[in-house]
């Protein structure tokens, strides 16, 4: 039943978002730091991850957690900027208000609160409907027409080969960003020998895709251990221990399997009636000379490792023991699916096959053996490749849970911003375009593949420049005041790169120095080498129109208790 309704204005708005800004402005930039969570179990969570921070807070305003689903959102295309949504959300919702309370000041005719509360939803509202047109009429021709003469190309001259060199660039100020200053240089390192360990460079679209897909899959996590002694293996590292361990030299054939090897007394859907215990004996034999045919069977073609998706019988152990052969029980089925894969191979369901066995069912294995990492052993598998991508798994290293996590949130997120970087963006509905169309389409192409600018504040320097030139055209009223507030806005986010000892002293000089190089030089001059992706600013600015114009067009926010199944009343709060 309802209980009440509450109304929501811009003001409750800009309160909600600074208080998440006041959170992640603290471990924002290269030299922000680290947040302690504590829970009631004394269980301590220690990160800088942003997207990590914000799901770590118990939130109870329903605005606070849409909010939190739109940064999650957004990273799941990028990769990246929790920390920065935030901080850009935080400086529009600050620019409408003091636009509305403006305006509204200015032009209001009505006398009592609830009037010119109204009048201001609607003032809101308007504005930031203009604010979510903004990309398609303003955004999009100044980054085809100015942002694009300063970037440069992640890729080399045939536009085809990455360069190691910028990638390397890339990947150091991505992490700076996400772990700090201290671990950025070896992961940055690390992550672009796996990139091209992997033969990446080859089919950069599906491997990229591959690895940001079954990154899960691709990635060892162990915490106790300092992160320098993280490292790359070649092939699978699969995350159960041998149950039957063999040692082989030389390459030997695999067999992937999802059902029991050991033939059950019966078929499902039938019963079997023992007369005698001769009978039951009888059966004993039967199933323990079929086991040993199957597994005899195994050894002739050469296969000396199974990778079961259940629980082997011990009869199947014994056996597989007696023959020399290593088993591997219970592995997750997203495991067994990438090995075969990359192998070519498909898992045998009929296990009473087995005799009459086909070799698209057999893997070339190269080796296998036991690895230990931290406390735990697992097993590490080489295999001949059947595809271009050359498999190779990631070891990811950290002191503690926090840290290891925020570790292998910072190398996935990596990816899909490599991702999201060596992909064009599309001119009229910023679509991404796939690289069969990126020829025939060009003249669409809003961000070309691969664009890259120095970081430090650059993209928002120039996004501010142009959008202050633009306004001072003739242009709508409307189109001027949303230019001028996305212009102030996104400078928050340099901003608190460049905070120092709560002053905006070293902004400041920033700031003036490329208003000096850009109106003199024409051009960008004396920025550090390190790059980030333009095509990933371009989509934090589109992603937080997109939730600034759901914020505003929320008007009630519906208190409401519900019965559960039990009959015990709880109160829950929904947004309507």
């Amino acid at each position: 039943k309802m209980k009440s309704a509450q109304s929501l204005d811009i003001g409750t708005l800009v309160q909600i978002a600074e208080t998440l800004e006041s959170i992640v402005s603290r471990c924002f930039g290269p030299n922000g730091g680290l947040v302690l969570f504590t829970k009631a179990t004394g269980e301590v969570l220690l990160t800088r991850d942003g997207k990590k921070i914000l799901h770590s807070l118990l939130l109870d305003h329903p605005v606070a957690r849409v909010l939190v689903d739109c940064v999650s959102v957004h990273c799941s295309m990028t990769g990246d900027g929790a920390k920065s949504f935030i901080l850009l959300l935080s400086a529009l919702l600050r620019g409408l208000q003091a636009s509305v309370e403006k305006g509204t000041g200015r032009q209001t005719t009505c006398h009592n609160s609830s009037g010119r509360g109204k009048q201001a939803s609607q003032e809101v509202r308007q504005v930031a409907n203009c604010l979510l047109t903004f990309q398609t009429q303003v955004l999009d021709g100044i980054i085809k027409q100015h942002l694009s003469q300063h970037v440069t190309s992640l890729f080399s001259n045939n536009g085809q080969t990455m360069s190691k060199d910028k990638m390397n660039l890339l990947m150091e100020a991505y992490f700076c960003g996400k772990t700090g200053n201290g671990d950025c240089r070896f992961l940055s390192q690390m992550a672009c020998d796996y990139f091209f360990k992997c033969n990446c460079e080859q089919e950069r679209d599906s491997g990229l895709n591959l690895i940001c897909s079954q990154f899960l899959e691709l990635h060892t996590a162990v915490t106790g251990l300092p992160v320098h002694c993280s490292r790359i293996l070649e092939g699978l590292v699969l995350h159960r221990d041998f149950t039957v361990y063999c040692p082989a030299d030389g390459h030997f054939k695999a067999l992937v399997v999802t059902e029991p090897v050991q033939p059950s007394f019966s078929a499902t859907g039938t019963t079997l009636y023992l007369r005698s215990e001769s009978q039951l004996q009888s059966c004993y034999s039967w199933i323990s000379n079929r086991v040993e045919e199957v597994i005899t069977s195994l050894q002739q073609n050469q296969v000396k490792l199974i990778l079961s998706s259940v629980k082997q019988s011990d009869l199947v152990i014994y056996h597989a023991k007696l023959r020399g052969i290593s088993v591997l029980e219970c592995v997750e089925g997203e495991e067994l699916s990438v090995f075969c894969h990359f192998n070519g191979v498909l898992p045998l369901a009929a296990c009473w096959d087995i005799p009459h066995i086909r070799q698209e069912h057999l893997a070339d294995v190269t080796f296998c053996k036991p690895v230990l990492l931290g406390s735990r052993r697992y097993a590490h598998v080489g295999f001949q490749n059947k595809t271009d991508f050359n498999s190779h798994c990631l070891v990811l290293c950290g002191p503690v849970l926090g840290l290891t996590e925020q570790y292998v949130s910072a190398f996935q997120g990596a990816f899909r911003m490599l991702q999201q970087t060596c992909e064009p963006v599309g001119l009229w509905n910023s679509h991404r375009l796939h690289s069969k169309h990126s020829v025939r389409s060009a003249h669409k192409t809003l961000i070309e593949a691969g664009s890259i600018l120095p970081v430090g504040g650059v993209f928002e320097f120039l996004l501010h420049h142009y959008l202050k030139l633009y306004s001072k055209q003739d242009v709508e009223s409307d189109t001027k005041t949303a230019c001028n507030i996305i212009a102030d806005a996104v400078l928050n986010i340099p901003r608190s790169v460049y905070k120092e000892k709560g002053t905006n002293r070293q902004f400041l000089e920033v700031h003036t120095k490329f208003a000096r190089d850009i109106k003199i030089k024409g051009q960008i001059c004396g920025w550090l080498d390190f790059n980030e992706s333009v095509s990933c600013k371009y989509q934090l600015l589109v992603s937080v129109l997109q939730c600034l114009h759901t914020l505003v067009s929320l008007d009630f926010l519906v208190h409401s208790s519900r019965r559960t199944r039990t009959g015990v009343e709880c109160e829950s709060e929904d947004s309507d």
